[in-house]
Protein backbone atom coordinates (compact mmCIF):
# COMPACT_ATOMS: atom_id res chain seq x y z
CA UNK A 1 0.00 0.00 0.00
CA UNK A 2 2.02 2.85 -1.16
CA UNK A 3 -0.70 5.00 -2.31
CA UNK A 4 -2.18 5.48 0.96
CA UNK A 5 -0.40 8.85 2.89
CA UNK A 6 -0.60 9.74 6.40
CA UNK A 7 -2.68 13.41 7.12
CA UNK A 8 -0.23 16.96 6.80
CA UNK A 9 0.62 18.38 9.95
CA UNK A 10 -0.82 21.18 11.14
CA UNK A 11 0.00 24.55 9.86
CA UNK A 12 0.46 27.67 12.64
CA UNK A 13 -2.12 30.36 12.37
CA UNK A 14 -1.16 33.76 13.89
CA UNK A 15 1.66 35.28 14.47
CA UNK A 16 5.78 33.88 15.79
CA UNK A 17 6.23 35.34 18.77
CA UNK A 18 9.82 33.81 18.69
CA UNK A 19 11.14 37.51 17.70
CA UNK A 20 9.65 38.94 20.70
CA UNK A 21 12.53 38.08 23.50
CA UNK A 22 15.24 39.42 21.04
CA UNK A 23 13.51 42.33 20.31
CA UNK A 24 13.43 43.11 23.72
CA UNK A 25 16.99 42.07 24.41
CA UNK A 26 17.97 44.43 21.64
CA UNK A 27 16.07 47.49 23.70
CA UNK A 28 17.27 46.68 26.53
CA UNK A 29 21.13 47.27 25.28
CA UNK A 30 19.70 50.05 23.17
CA UNK A 31 18.37 52.00 26.83
CA UNK A 32 21.46 50.64 28.47
CA UNK A 33 23.59 52.11 26.00
CA UNK A 34 21.86 55.62 26.18
CA UNK A 35 21.95 56.00 30.02
CA UNK A 36 25.62 54.96 30.28
CA UNK A 37 26.84 57.73 27.61
CA UNK A 38 24.30 59.98 29.25
CA UNK A 39 26.00 59.65 32.96
CA UNK A 40 29.54 59.37 31.03
CA UNK A 41 28.69 62.98 29.33
CA UNK A 42 27.47 64.17 32.59
CA UNK A 43 30.45 63.11 34.44
CA UNK A 44 33.33 64.76 32.38
CA UNK A 45 31.31 68.17 32.38
CA UNK A 46 33.18 70.28 35.18
CA UNK A 47 30.82 71.21 38.08
CA UNK A 48 28.88 73.97 37.14
CA UNK A 49 29.67 76.96 39.72
CA UNK A 50 27.01 79.44 40.76
CA UNK A 51 28.00 83.28 41.55
CA UNK A 52 28.14 84.11 45.25
CA UNK A 53 26.80 87.75 44.36
CA UNK A 54 23.39 88.47 44.82
CA UNK A 55 20.80 89.91 42.10
CA UNK A 56 20.72 93.64 41.99
CA UNK A 57 17.96 95.26 43.48
CA UNK A 58 14.81 95.54 41.35
CA UNK A 59 15.55 98.88 41.02
CA UNK A 60 19.25 98.71 40.36
CA UNK A 61 18.02 96.54 37.44
CA UNK A 62 15.51 98.50 35.86
CA UNK A 63 17.35 101.96 35.86
CA UNK A 64 20.25 100.05 34.20
CA UNK A 65 17.61 98.65 31.39
CA UNK A 66 16.45 101.86 30.83
CA UNK A 67 19.97 103.23 30.44
CA UNK A 68 20.37 100.77 27.67
CA UNK A 69 17.07 101.27 26.11
CA UNK A 70 17.64 104.97 26.17
CA UNK A 71 21.22 104.41 25.10
CA UNK A 72 19.90 102.29 22.25
CA UNK A 73 18.16 105.05 20.38
CA UNK A 74 15.79 102.94 18.50
CA UNK A 75 13.20 104.87 16.01
CA UNK A 76 11.41 102.13 15.74
CA UNK A 77 8.52 102.44 18.71
CA UNK A 78 6.94 98.75 18.50
CA UNK A 79 10.75 97.69 19.90
CA UNK A 80 11.15 100.10 22.16
CA UNK A 81 7.51 100.08 23.69
CA UNK A 82 7.75 96.01 24.00
CA UNK A 83 10.95 96.93 25.79
CA UNK A 84 9.96 99.57 27.98
CA UNK A 85 6.85 97.97 29.10
CA UNK A 86 8.96 94.10 29.64
CA UNK A 87 11.39 96.18 32.46
CA UNK A 88 8.44 97.73 33.75
CA UNK A 89 6.97 94.98 33.95
CA UNK A 90 9.82 92.92 35.48
CA UNK A 91 10.47 95.83 37.76
CA UNK A 92 6.64 95.60 39.17
CA UNK A 93 7.26 91.28 39.36
CA UNK A 94 10.14 91.77 41.64
CA UNK A 95 8.96 94.87 43.43
CA UNK A 96 5.48 93.79 44.73
CA UNK A 97 5.67 89.69 43.97
CA UNK A 98 3.08 90.20 41.66
CA UNK A 99 3.58 87.90 37.98
CA UNK A 100 3.26 91.21 35.87
CA UNK A 101 5.46 89.74 33.22
CA UNK A 102 2.84 87.15 32.18
CA UNK A 103 0.32 89.36 32.47
CA UNK A 104 -2.03 91.38 29.86
CA UNK A 105 -2.47 95.06 30.39
CA UNK A 106 -6.26 93.98 31.22
CA UNK A 107 -4.95 91.48 34.06
CA UNK A 108 -2.23 93.94 35.28
CA UNK A 109 -4.14 97.17 35.46
CA UNK A 110 -6.60 95.86 38.27
CA UNK A 111 -3.29 94.35 40.21
CA UNK A 112 -1.91 97.58 39.76
CA UNK A 113 -4.86 99.76 41.45
CA UNK A 114 -4.10 97.46 44.26
CA UNK A 115 -0.78 98.66 44.41
CA UNK A 116 0.40 101.39 46.92
CA UNK A 117 1.59 103.63 44.33
CA UNK A 118 0.25 107.44 44.64
CA UNK A 119 -2.41 108.45 41.81
CA UNK A 120 -0.26 110.74 40.33
CA UNK A 121 1.83 107.78 39.32
CA UNK A 122 -1.08 105.14 38.97
CA UNK A 123 -3.01 107.12 36.20
CA UNK A 124 0.28 107.86 33.86
CA UNK A 125 0.96 104.39 34.58
CA UNK A 126 -2.74 103.39 33.09
CA UNK A 127 -2.46 105.69 30.46
CA UNK A 128 1.25 104.03 29.36
CA UNK A 129 0.06 101.00 29.47
CA UNK A 130 -2.70 101.55 27.24
CA UNK A 131 -1.11 103.97 24.57
CA UNK A 132 1.79 101.36 24.44
CA UNK A 133 -0.68 98.60 23.48
CA UNK A 134 -1.78 99.60 19.67
CA UNK A 135 1.92 100.71 18.84
CA UNK A 136 3.02 97.22 19.87
CA UNK A 137 0.24 95.10 18.03
CA UNK A 138 -1.53 97.48 15.95
CA UNK A 139 1.24 98.94 14.13
CA UNK A 140 0.28 102.67 15.32
CA UNK A 141 2.57 105.14 15.00
CA UNK A 142 4.07 106.12 17.94
CA UNK A 143 6.17 109.95 18.55
CA UNK A 144 9.09 110.29 19.44
CA UNK A 145 8.91 113.44 21.79
CA UNK A 146 5.51 110.68 23.50
CA UNK A 147 8.93 107.75 23.80
CA UNK A 148 10.70 110.67 25.25
CA UNK A 149 8.34 111.38 28.35
CA UNK A 150 7.61 107.90 28.67
CA UNK A 151 10.76 106.63 29.40
CA UNK A 152 11.23 109.72 31.69
CA UNK A 153 7.89 108.42 33.53
CA UNK A 154 9.38 104.98 33.81
CA UNK A 155 11.96 106.51 35.33
CA UNK A 156 10.52 108.60 37.73
CA UNK A 157 7.93 105.55 38.43
CA UNK A 158 11.20 103.65 39.63
CA UNK A 159 12.99 106.42 41.36
CA UNK A 160 9.70 106.99 43.77
CA UNK A 161 8.89 103.51 44.20
CA UNK A 162 12.31 102.40 45.84
CA UNK A 163 11.36 101.87 49.23
CA UNK A 164 13.69 104.23 50.20
CA UNK A 165 12.29 107.06 48.20
CA UNK A 166 8.78 105.79 49.70
CA UNK A 167 9.86 106.01 53.29
CA UNK A 168 11.01 109.53 52.56
CA UNK A 169 8.16 110.68 51.05
CA UNK A 170 6.19 109.44 54.14
CA UNK A 171 7.97 111.37 56.50
CA UNK A 172 8.10 114.63 54.23
CA UNK A 173 4.27 114.19 53.99
CA UNK A 174 3.50 113.69 57.76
Amino acid sequence: MNDIHDIKPLLAVGLDWGWLPWLLAVLAALSGMALLWRWWRRRRRPPREFSAEPLPSPEAEALAALDALAAARSADGKRFYFGLTAILKRYLERRYAIPAAEMTVEELLPQVARLPLPVELAEPFKALCRLSEPIKFADAAADPGRMAADLAFVRDLVRRTTPEAAEEQEKSGA
